[in-house]
């Protein structure tokens, strides 16, 4: 993971309990990804998120459309590949996934 990116994971308390068990939990609390289960993204503020965070990468329709608003950030939307990429290289898509904005 990047240094200067700040890495958040939502996910269900089912799934974490097969990442525990798959040892995945562990390389992703060890490579400094913060795991939160059982929450919506529209209920994580500061300090969940870092006051320093000035972009928002998320897979989520929801949060992207919603985020804006709620985080006071710029939001970008991509696919669960984007954020993975995003979280290594501290760099975001500028612009939308193809699979969305090319709809002709």
């Amino acid at each position: 993971m990047s240094e200067n990116v700040a890495t958040i994971i939502t996910l269900g308390r089912a799934t974490r309990i097969e990442l525990r068990q798959e040892g995945t939990e562990e390389a992703l609390l060890d490579a400094g990804v913060k795991l939160v289960s059982d929450v919506c993204w529209c209920s994580i503020t500061e300090p969940v998120f870092p006051p320093s965070a000035r972009v928002l990468m998320t897979n989520s329709g929801k949060y992207a459309h919603y985020g804006p608003g709620l985080s006071g950030r710029e939001v970008r939307f991509g696919s669960l590949v984007d954020c993975a990429n995003t979280a290594v290289s501290g760099l975001a898509p500028i612009r939308a996934p193809v699979w969305i904005s090319d709809r002709t």
